[in-house]
């Protein structure tokens, strides 16, 4: 076996993406996070999961989701499915997200899942597989049991076959020996059993053989537990079964198969290994066709690549690797490495490789040339890219002889159906006789198979035998206008506007519309509906509805208009459309409309006449603006109409027209006239407003017409609705009032005054004067409005008192105290008084009514009341506040009880009720209930201290206190005399709360001096109390701190029982540094002492000598702390050493470096080392060693540095190398990075150091593309360049397109193009990647022109950027490469545009080759004016190639418009028989023009679609007479006898003259051109013309005429011929009938006549005769001629005299001889039964009665 180059290998390597480019943490990267389908890739990191599209590698799609244990997605669309515990949940992403299933496994965990296919996920457990369909919303199925060979095993993949009967569940475990074991369950879903198998991976794919349904073959690989491996590829329930090795290195004991992939298409099969290895077998022999290393990382999951048909594999460092195949390379390789010719003819057919053209076609020669042809059309069925399948091959099997037992070309067609699909040349060639045959079945079939090339011309052929055929043909084809217009004439909508909306199209629809309604107009609206009723419509409704309505399609015009029309301005016209068109037509249909009040843009004057036409008057009043109009109809039709409707017609017009309207209501006095004019003021009335309407009414101007008319009822009528709108308007309300006053609706003027506004005092002098029954309007106003004494007092002078009892009872008792005021004022008896309140009862508010008598001096008046009120259990305060005060102002003894008890009266009243009357009970009143504040004013006024400072002391109420205490109170010093003198010594011991609280109230009243005063009198007393002895002596010096700085150090000396640690703080606060040193030195606190030095005194010497005194390490912490502060290091790391501190390690790192002092720290952190324990987290541990690493770096100890670093692992070693490198420590970062294996860094110290072949090597390990562009740009750069390993780092970055962009910049910018092609084209042996060979081609295309082309045809489309590199060729101006750009494109429009616009590339053959392949027709044509205009001597060629795309008529006008017709005459007349109008004019005008008179009568007899009279017109004034005979023939084809007899004449073409007649059957024409030829004045003077023509025109030509023009010009001679037929056909005549007469009697009524034979009106008259003899009797002539000199009656053939009438023995039409009368079937005699035969008793009839009748 020969060793390949790698650009000999059949395979294509990409590095599609480093999952790690994403931010992905390396420890996300793995088989518990990662999982794959054959579009994605799914990794969960945390809470979010990244979705990477295969084709967006770049932009991955990020989803938030909490709790998700696993995640996988959808082989081919953006379906997501998330799993967390036992709940499944699946979602569709795109277009937009929604649920689409979702299941709770329970408590049945799964440990692995996987879609099988669109709609199926399968979930495998501990137990069994199930089977969940996703979208049904059922719960998953059970589908088998798990087998025991899996126990204990991890599941790592699962599949199933295309035909969904085998199922393989795959997985591995640790076996005995340490490898890594792999078993397989293989269910069978028939068998409903499984089998166990020893395998790492499997497949399944499909095993073709012609003619035959594909079977499954199953293919799996194993390496058991000795190391050996196996690849097997066995037939399920066939005959099929291969085992092939597996060859593993034996440097790889632990390497095994992970990822079997099929590739059905290029029938091979893919393995990827654990350890990065990539195979690939025959995927029919199992051979191995080659295996290499392709990844140095192990593979942990891979799978099928839908997008190339190969495989991928994730590696742990994140690299997604995909190998695939290089169809180019296979053939050769296995012919030349493998040398396995049978194998590469195999792989050649399955795979459809390139490469063996010739060998097949050697092959298909010797099989034609030994008869052998079932062997060749199987050869050329599978011959690799159809490269036997071609027109010459079908034209081969054709031309093959058939024998009784086979036919070439139908076995050869047989066998290319059994293969698979037919191409465009062997679909045509079969559809067209099926057609012939019509059998719609076979292409039923065929279609439904796939077997069939569909295009534009085989769905046309199709068409006519079967739509639904056709329909799917033009789906595949994709010639959309056709399949439009199709789906348009069946009715098919729906599918119509989905097509052109997935397609993007935009055909003719109005054509479309148009063809529908001539075809099915019942569905032509529901058409027009559905393409206007789209956001962008696509047919204007103007013309579909004059379409419609051209047809008097009213109702749909009706329901498509109601349909799309909405109520916009823009639909103005087509509303007045819609109205016009039903009130003609249907006048109910438009009423309807106006109720549903849909439209209000039409023209609505126009309505309204129609309306007022057809009799909707309401309608018409509706529309009309004209007033005069309005007025008309209201005067003659308003009274029949409803007041509601009439209202809405006033809304027309101005405020001024409606007033005048109203006003000529109101004089004409109509039918509820008042109620109308009312209900429109109500209706246009505005609401109030500061800025009114001036389109509505104001109230006063209708009030003020009621008023004209003095019309009460209408105000009331007007203003009833309103007046609650305008209850604010006085005088509006007030009119309203009196409006209902007059009309004596005292209910509705009560209403008023209770809730509308008025100037009370006037409406209640109108009431006073009006003096309504019912006082209750006057009782409302002045209660409303405070007139209740007023009321009071009038009713009570009027005698009217019972309205008194009622308002107080029942309106309104809140109001009694002021009635007893007005009645104790109008001195009304006590009696009385008592009688209204105790009617009222408790309902009279107490506090008025007190207030009112209190005032009056009358209060023991409510003694009794009061006393009732409190008996029944009143708990108001008024009530009790006013016992207490009669009581309080009697002198009772019941006072002081009263107020002790009593909880409800309001102490606040009675108190101050009491301080004018009883000091000691106001007292009382306030300590009792609490009065603090009134108790504090009520004691400052009466000097009453003690007892207030008593009250303070006992209630401590915060607040009182700080009002007590606070600075403007001029009685504060009074009452804190008595608070320290005369209180706080009578508080017992037990009450020392009250002490405490009252210190308390001291100091938030801010009052340092006396609580001093305070706290010595309590702290240092001398009556032996003792009261909360340290909290007391703290505040003590915290208030001496505050107030008097010069007593603290004393009380600090003096008193031991107070809070060290407070006071010392508070010291220090207050800049009492010495007092808190004495503190914590008097209580030992040696380190707050030491603090207390160094901080706030700052005598760093005093602090050293007390830290040498206490000799605490603490100690020495404080003091190094503050060393270190005032950057003392060294003094500062001495005392940390001391101290054996590692606290502050942070600090003395950053103090060590600021210095230099590098050697120091490294003894620092040798000690902090030594303390780790003291230190918490690993995090201190590792910035410990960082530090120490890069102390040990800037001291250049090297060796000690290697030591620590391979001794101790450190994650912050990143960091420390990263400082080194960037402070030039290369040396030392080299170190550092090589120990971590940061393989990236090292390549940059590397690079700095120069050693290139060392920064490669770790560029290598590395693999990332920001090492291998750094070295490669540091090779480049150095001087001199070292290319040989730039090319080797290049060939690492030209995988990715953004990397290999900026390659190409940074070589090209330098100049260093060769190189840089030398680079890509290395690259290309093992990428053959888009970007790569497209970046290529742009260089040649810059740089080495003469190798693009080669480049181009090598790797074509599937690996080119077609659109960047024709961007570049543009640049270039290299039009030809251009053009074979888009050709490769597919874009074949382009190619032919670009050609044409740059002829000097042009080249005939490939030109057309090119041109039979573009989509637009516009192109073709161009291509028809470029070849006129360029290349005329091949545009015939050319117009035959594309002639069964062309329309000839736009080539025609093609060719006029260039003037060059006469060149594309021939192709003109090759598709003349398309007997298109255009093109035969065009074609006849150039035979006149070329004087070819021959071939222009064989284009008219021929080809009648034509204007023949234009050419005829034409022609008859020519200078040459066969075109003027042309002339006269068109004439004459036109049945224009006349003008085709005068030109023949004119050019004395009598014979054609002759003809012409003959065929018109005029008789005038006939005898004028006898008279032509033998009349004088014509000067022709032609006697045997004129008997040629007797001869020609025999039939037309009358004898008496003939006789008259002989006798007269002397010719009769030359008509005896013509008389001696005459007399032959009349003498044949009467012997026939006399032969018919004798032979039969007459028929009866009802009977046939003899065949021949007419009913005359004397018997039968035989037909047929020509000039040319008789006929004889008893044979009919020419069925429906008449014999010479007949014409056809009223009542059958009558015979015609030479002037035209009727002669000869025939009576005249309509008269019948004697004796005969008309029958139903002719003429029947009457009379006797004589001999006619007639009937017995014919002779009783009446003579000239029918018989029998």
């Amino acid at each position: 076996m020969a060793t390949p180059s790698p650009s000999q290998l059949p395979i294509a390597f990409h590095q599609l993406f480093e999952l790690s480019k994403l931010n992905i943490n390396p420890a996300n990267i793995g088989w518990g996070t990662v999982t794959v389908s054959d579009k994605f890739v799914c990794v969960r990191e945390g809470p979010k999961v990244l979705i990477i599209d295969s084709n967006n590698w770049s932009r991955p799609e990020i989803r938030q989701i909490e709790s998700a244990e696993a995640t996988i997605m959808h082989p081919s669309k953006h379906i997501f499915s998330v799993r967390a515990g036992g709940l499944i949940q699946v979602y569709q992403l795109q277009p937009q997200q929604k649920l689409l299933g979702e299941h709770n496994m329970g408590q049945e965990a799964v440990e692995f899942w996987k879609w099988v296919d669109e709609t199926t996920i399968a979930l495998v457990t501990s137990t069994a597989v199930y089977h969940w369909e996703v979208t049904k919303g059922l719960a998953p199925v059970k589908f088998f049991d798990r087998a025991a060979n899996l126990a204990g095993h991890q599941i790592i993949n699962y599949h199933g076959s295309h035909d969904k009967l085998f199922y393989a569940l795959v997985g591995i475990a640790r076996g005995a020996n340490g490898r890594t074991v792999g078993h397989t369950q293989l269910y069978s879903v028939a068998m409903k059993g499984s089998q166990p198998i020893e395998a790492h991976a499997c497949t399944f794919s499909r095993l073709k053989r012609p003619g035959q349904a594909d079977t499954v073959l199953f293919s799996f690989a194993q390496r058991n537990e000795a190391g050996n491996g196996q690849l097997w590829l066995i037939e399920m329930g066939g005959q099929h079964k291969v085992p092939q090795p597996i060859v593993f290195p034996d440097s790889n004991p632990g390497d095994f198969p992970l990822v079997l992939v099929a590739s059905d298409a290029k029938g091979v099969l893919f393995m990827l290994t654990k350890e990065g290895f990539f195979h690939m077998y025959d995927g029919l022999t199992g051979k191995r066709l080659m295996a290499n290393k392709v990844s140095a990382e192990h593979f942990f999951i891979g799978g099928a690549f839908a997008a190339n048909d190969g495989v991928f594999g994730i590696n742990k460092t994140g690299s997604v690797l995909s190998l695939s195949v290089n169809s180019a390379n296979m053939v050769p390789y296995v012919l030349n490495v493998l040398r396995d010719q049978p194998l590469a003819l195999s792989l050649a057919q399955r795979g459809d490789y390139p490469g063996l053209a010739p060998m097949f076609q050697q092959q298909f020669q010797q099989f034609i040339q030994q008869g052998q042809y079932q062997q060749a059309a199987k050869l050329a069925a599978s011959s690799p890219q159809g490269c036997l399948r071609t027109p010459a091959t079908i034209q081969l099997f054709k031309s093959l002889p058939a024998t009784q037992t086979s036919a070439p070309l139908r076995d050869y067609y047989s066998v290319l159906l059994d293969h698979g699909k037919l191409n465009e040349h062997e679909t045509m060639e079969l559809v067209q006789p099926v057609i012939m045959q019509e059998r719609k079945d076979l292409i039923v079939d065929w279609l439904a198979k796939d077997k069939l090339f569909c295009t534009p011309e085989l769905g046309r052929m199709v068409l006519r035998l079967d739509v639904e055929s056709a329909v799917t043909i033009f789906k595949r084809s994709g010639n959309k206008e056709e399949l439009a217009k199709l789906y348009a004439e069946l009715c098919q909508f729906d599918q119509l506007l989905a097509f052109v909306q997935e397609e993007n199209f935009n055909p003719n629809w109005m054509a479309l519309f148009v063809s529908v309604l001539n075809r099915n107009p019942a569905n032509a609206a529901s058409f027009a509906r559905s393409l206007i009723k789209r956001p962008d419509p696509l047919l204007d409704t103007n013309a579909v509805v004059d379409a419609l309505m051209e047809r008097n399609m009213v109702k749909d015009t009706t329901s498509l208009l109601l349909d799309v029309l909405e109520n916009k301005e823009e639909h103005g016209a087509l509303q007045t459309k819609l109205f016009e068109i039903n009130l003609k037509a249907v006048p109910h249909i438009a009423n309807a409309l106006f109720e549903n009040n849909l439209f209000s843009f039409y023209d609505k004057q126009h309505i309204a006449h129609l309306c007022e036409q057809v009799g909707f008057y309401q309608r018409a009043l509706q529309h009309y603006t004209d007033i005069t109009d309005v007025r008309r109809l209201l005067i003659s039709y308003g009274s029949t109409m409803q007041i509601e409707f009439v209202v809405t017609v006033f809304g027309k017009f101005t405020p001024e027209a409606r007033l005048e309207l109203m006003r000529e209501l109101l004089k004409n006095n109509n039918t509820n006239a008042v109620q109308t004019v009312a209900q429109v003021g109500v209706k246009f009335t505005g609401p109030p407003s500061t800025n009114p309407d001036p389109s509505l009414f104001n109230p006063h101007q209708i009030l003020s017409l009621f008023e004209e008319f003095q019309s009460y009822e209408g105000s009331f009528a007007y203003l009833q609705p309103l007046v609650a709108l305008f209850a604010t308007d006085k005088d509006l309300v007030f009119k309203y009032i009196e409006a209902a006053s007059k009309l004596g609706f005292t209910k509705e003027v009560e209403t008023a005054v209770r809730d509308y506004e008025y100037d009370p005092e006037k409406v209640r002098e109108f009431l006073k004067e009006i003096r309504l029954d019912n006082q209750l309007p006057l009782i409302r106003v002045c209660d409303r409005h405070g007139f209740v004494a007023d009321l009071a007092h009038y009713l009570y002078r009027n005698n009217l008192t019972q309205y008194l009892q009622i308002y107080v009872q029942q309106l309104n008792p809140l109001k009694t105290p002021e009635v007893v005021g007005a009645l104790l004022d109008e001195n009304a008896s006590d009696e009385s008084v008592q009688e209204l309140i105790t009617a009222v009862g408790h309902l009279c508010p107490v506090g008025e009514l007190v207030e009112e008598v209190e005032k009056r001096e009358r209060l023991p008046l409510l003694t009794q009341w009061l006393e009732a009120r409190f008996n029944e259990g009143n708990k108001e305060p008024a009530t009790h506040n006013a016992l207490a005060k009669i009581l309080i102002s009697s002198g009772d003894d019941r006072a002081e009880p009263f107020i002790t008890n009593n909880e409800f009266y309001e102490p606040t009243v009675v108190g101050k009720y009491a301080e004018a009357h009883n000091t000691s009970l106001a007292y009382k009143i306030y300590s009792s209930k609490k009065c603090s504040k009134e108790l504090v004013a009520f004691t400052n006024a009466n000097g009453m201290y003690r007892e207030q400072a008593r009250y303070l002391v006992l209630e401590q109420l915060p607040e009182l206190w700080a009002f007590v205490l606070d600075n403007e109170n001029t009685h504060r010093r009074a009452v804190v005399d008595q608070v320290i003198q005369t209180v706080l010594p009578e508080i017992p011991k037990e009450r020392a709360d009250l002490v405490s609280a009252t210190v308390q109230a001291f100091m938030h009243a801010k009052l340092p001096l006396e609580l001093m005063e305070l706290l010595e009198r309590i702290v240092l007393n001398t009556e032996g109390k003792v009261w909360d002895s340290q909290h007391l002596q703290t505040l003590l010096i915290l208030t001496a701190i505050k107030a008097d700085k010069t007593k603290v150090m004393d009380y600090v000396i003096r008193l031991d029982g107070y809070d060290p640690p407070s006071i010392a703080d508070m010291a220090l606060k207050y800049e009492l540094p010495e007092v808190a040193f004495t503190i914590y030195n008097k209580f030992k606190v040696h380190v707050k002492a030491a603090e207390v030095l160094v901080n706030q005194i700052g005598d760093l010497e005093r602090a050293k000598e007390f830290a040498e005194t206490c000799n605490e390490p603490a100690v020495y912490s404080v003091i190094a702390s503050a060393q270190l502060a005032h950057n003392n290091v060294t003094d500062a790391i001495a005392s940390f050493l001391k101290a054996s501190d590692a606290s502050k390690y942070e600090a003395v790192i950053v103090a060590a470096k600021n210095s230099k002092s590098f050697d120091k720290l490294v003894e620092y952190l040798k000690m902090c080392r030594q303390n780790l324990q003291k230190l918490s987290g690993l995090k201190s541990k590792e910035k410990i060693e960082a530090e120490l690493v890069y102390a040990l770096a800037q001291t250049n100890q090297l060796s000690e540095l290697e030591s620590f670093i391979s001794s101790n692992k450190n994650t912050q070693l990143q960091t420390v190398g990263d400082s080194c490198f960037n402070e030039g420590l290369f040396e030392a970062a080299r170190v550092i990075f090589n120990a971590i294996g940061n393989w990236s860094r090292l390549v940059s110290c590397l690079v700095k150091l120069k050693n290139f072949s060392a920064a490669i090597e770790a560029a290598r390990k590395s693999n990332h593309t920001t090492s291998w562009k750094e070295v490669c740009r540091a090779c480049i750069e150095n001087d001199p360049p070292e290319f040989r390993l730039a090319q080797l780092c290049g060939l690492n970055l030209i995988n990715t397109a953004q990397e290999l962009d900026e390659l190409v910049h940074y070589y090209e910018i330098r100049g260093y193009v060769k190189e840089l092609m030398a680079l890509l084209e290395a690259g290309l042996t093992t990428d053959t990647s888009i970007a790569l060979s497209t970046t290529l081609a742009i260089l040649y295309s810059k740089y080495n022109l003469e190798k693009l082309a080669p480049h181009l045809q090598l790797f074509k489309k599937k690996k080119l950027n077609i659109s960047k590199i024709v961007n570049v060729c543009v640049e270039n101006k290299q039009w030809a490469e251009i053009s074979y750009l888009h050709e490769l494109d597919g874009d074949f429009d382009r190619a032919v545009r670009v050609i044409i616009e740059h002829p000097e590339v042009w080249k005939d053959s490939k030109f057309r080759e090119v041109l039979v392949k573009v989509k637009s027709t516009d192109r073709i044509y161009d291509a028809i004016k470029f070849y006129l205009d360029f290349a005329p001597e091949h545009v015939v060629e050319l117009l035959g190639v594309v002639s069964n795309r062309l329309d000839p008529v736009k080539v025609v006008q093609i060719g006029q418009k260039l003037d060059a017709i006469y060149i594309i005459q021939p192709f003109l007349e090759l598709v003349q028989e398309k007997n298109i109008r255009e093109l035969n004019n065009v074609l006849n005008e150039l035979y006149i023009q070329d004087e070819d008179f021959i071939r222009l009568r064989e284009s008219i007899a021929r080809f009648d679609n034509f204007d023949s009279i234009g050419l005829a017109k034409s022609l008859e004034s020519s200078q040459f007479l066969e075109a003027r005979r042309v002339a006269a023939h068109l004439y004459r084809m036109n049945k224009r006898w006349k003008q085709s007899v005068d030109l023949s004449k004119k050019d004395k073409m009598y014979k054609d003259s002759m003809e012409t007649i003959a065929e018109s059957k005029d008789q005038g024409l006939a005898e004028e051109l006898l008279r032509f030829f033998i009349e004088p004045e014509f000067g022709v003077k032609s006697p045997h013309c004129f008997s040629a023509c007797l001869y020609t025109c025999y039939d037309l030509i009358r004898p008496d005429v003939v006789l008259e023009l002989a006798w007269r010009h002397q010719i009769t001679d030359f008509i005896f011929p013509y008389l001696i037929q005459t007399m032959r056909d009349f003498t044949t005549k009467v012997n026939t009938l006399h032969s018919v007469a004798q032979a039969q009697p007459l028929p009866t009524p009802g009977a046939v006549p003899v065949p021949g034979f007419v009913m005359g009106p004397n018997g039968p008259v035989p037909v047929g005769p020509g000039p040319v003899g008789p006929v004889p009797v008893g044979q009919p002539g020419p069925p429906g001629v008449l014999p010479p000199g007949f014409v056809m009656g009223p009542n059958g053939p009558v015979q015609v005299g030479s002037n035209g009438q009727p002669g000869g023995f025939l009576p005249p039409p309509g008269v019948l001889p004697p004796g005969f009368v008309m029958g139903p079937n002719g003429p029947v005699q009457v009379g006797s039964n004589g001999p006619h035969g007639g009937p017995p008793g014919v002779g009783l009839m009446p003579p000239g009665q029918p018989f029998g009748f």
